[in-house]
């Protein structure tokens, strides 16, 4: 048997995995048991990742105990995009713009998802990783990773992904001025504005 903290980092993956890409439901239990036995590891190892997860907002202490995914309605999307939005100018503004192509090493290719989702992702976690400030970069990277269920549902409420995802890369590698947080905040606001729709796809579990 695998030692605790090696597997509470194996149950930790594969739980975090799990919640970003849609698989529980807002609101719903996690139970611990059940999870434990599927990713090969006792309760004890899987409660210490379901415990950080905690920590990182992905999960909340359930109400008779154990631990639920948060809700996701049309407030808290809201409020986490304009966090998101908030997090990025600040990091923008703090450094000096990336080299062009310097895509980070902290992907989400373990997750099965569309292209576009994980490639908004990585591009966010890029940034963050190049953050001189590490606490700006630990929030970003967590929002990031909170909003990749919505990102699930985007192309469905959302038209030209594609052509944005090269604005928002170029925005936030190479951009110059002031016209790089025009391009970002655009890519928020469009959200922004369709949050209630996107919010309804997360919470009816409808892939794209």
């Amino acid at each position: 048997m695998a030692p605790r903290p090696v597997a509470a980092e194996r149950a930790y993956g594969l739980l975090k995995a799990d919640v970003l890409s849609g698989r529980f439901a807002p609101g719903s239990v996690v139970i611990e048991r059940i999870m434990a036995e599927e990713y090969g590891v006792s309760v004890s190892p899987f409660r210490d990742a379901a415990q950080r997860l905690v920590g990182e907002a992905f999960l909340e202490i359930g109400a008779g105990g154990g631990y639920q995914v948060p809700s996701m309605n049309a407030e808290v999307l809201r409020d986490l995009y304009h966090w998101h939005s908030h997090l990025v100018r600040l990091i923008l503004k703090a450094q000096q713009p990336l080299p062009a192509g310097a895509y980070s090493p902290a992907t989400m290719s373990s997750l099965e998802a569309d292209h576009l989702p994980v490639a908004f992702t990585n591009c966010f976690r890029s940034l963050a990783g190049a953050a001189s400030n590490r606490e700006y970069a630990r929030a970003l990277r967590q929002a990031t990773d909170r909003l990749f269920v919505a990102r699930l549902h985007e192309g469905a409420v959302l038209a030209n992904l594609a052509n944005e995802l090269e604005m928002v890369e170029a925005a936030t590698a190479s951009g110059s001025g002031l016209d790089r947080y025009d391009i970002l905040w655009a890519y928020h606001r469009r959200r922004i504005r369709r949050v209630t729709r996107i919010a309804e796809l997360i919470n009816a579990g409808k892939s794209r």
